[in-house]
This record gives structure tokens, C-alpha cells and sequence, in this order.
């Protein structure tokens, strides 16, 4: 499903292209933004601790039970 898009030229919005979408379209990249940025701090906070080794292994239990 392709929206249709319109272009606003730069005449008329005063020297800025300007893009019109339809609000459900907007709303859902808003949705997906907001969850894009929750990954990436998490793949960002994994990382660093993994640096600092405040990470375990997944595939050895009895260490988990300590």
C-alpha cells in the first residue's frame, strides 16, 4: 500500500520543501521511531556493559544459580 505524498514548493512554504502525509502515516513513523530509539539505547547500554564486563553467558545456568 503506497501513499500518495505531495510535494508543497519551495515558492510557496517561503523557501523550505515542505512534504504533506496523511496523520495515520505520521503517526505510525512516530511509533516506529520512538521503538527504533528504545532499541538502540538498549543495544547502546549492552554494549557498554559488555566493555565492562558486567555481561554472563546465557548458555551456562549453574553459574546464574551462584
Amino acid at each position: 500500500m503506497v501513499s500518495q505524498i505531495a510535494t508543497i514548493p519551495k515558492k510557496v512554504s517561503g523557501g523550505e520543501e515542505l512534504v504533506v502525509v496523511k496523520r495515520s502515516d505520521f503517526e505510525l513513523f512516530q511509533k516506529w521511531q520512538v521503538e527504533i530509539n528504545d532499541a538502540l539505547a538498549k543495544v547502546q547500554r549492552g554494549r557498554e556493559e559488555y566493555r565492562k564486563k558486567k555481561t554472563i553467558v546465557a548458555s551456562s545456568p549453574p553459574r546464574l544459580l551462584r
